[in-house]
């Protein structure tokens, strides 16, 4: 029984043994290469998920409790800088779903999701943009 190779670039198959894409010239993958390869999106978004969601929980505590007497800790910035906070952490929140989703189907099906891996690459993109912004106004 042969292995299906594929290729990460233009979704091109085989079961022939090639080391490169007949039709862009990548390096063809086998299905086990990307399984683990999903594994990994999987337990790196599931990490960036939970770790965001439990960081935005502890800041809203924070948050929430600022002005109350005894508080040692307080927030001073004002709504527009919370919705700025909170849009981060949800971008954060669902490049990790988005990591989760595209590992998921690697492991389902053997080969990446073209479409998937996009959209994780243009939050990725929105995330070091509006990261490159804040520094930039610093």
């Amino acid at each position: 029984m042969s292995q299906t190779l594929s290729c990460p670039k233009c979704d091109f198959e085989t079961n022939e043994v090639l080391a490169k894409c007949p039709n862009c010239g990548r390096r063809l993958q086998s299905a086990k290469k990307v399984r683990i390869l999903g594994w990994v999106l999987v337990l790196l978004g599931a990490f960036l998920a939970i770790f965001m969601g439990g960081l935005g929980v502890v800041l809203g505590g924070i948050i929430s409790r600022t002005g109350q007497p005894g508080e040692t800790s307080r927030f001073t910035g004002g709504p527009e800088v919370v919705l700025f906070i909170v849009a981060i952490f949800g971008l954060v929140i669902f490049f990790g779903l988005l990591s989760i989703a595209a590992g998921v189907w690697q492991i389902w099906y053997g080969k990446p999701n073209t479409p998937l891996r996009v959209l994780m690459f243009v939050v990725a993109g929105l995330l070091v943009l509006i990261g490159s912004a804040v520094r930039f106004l610093d």
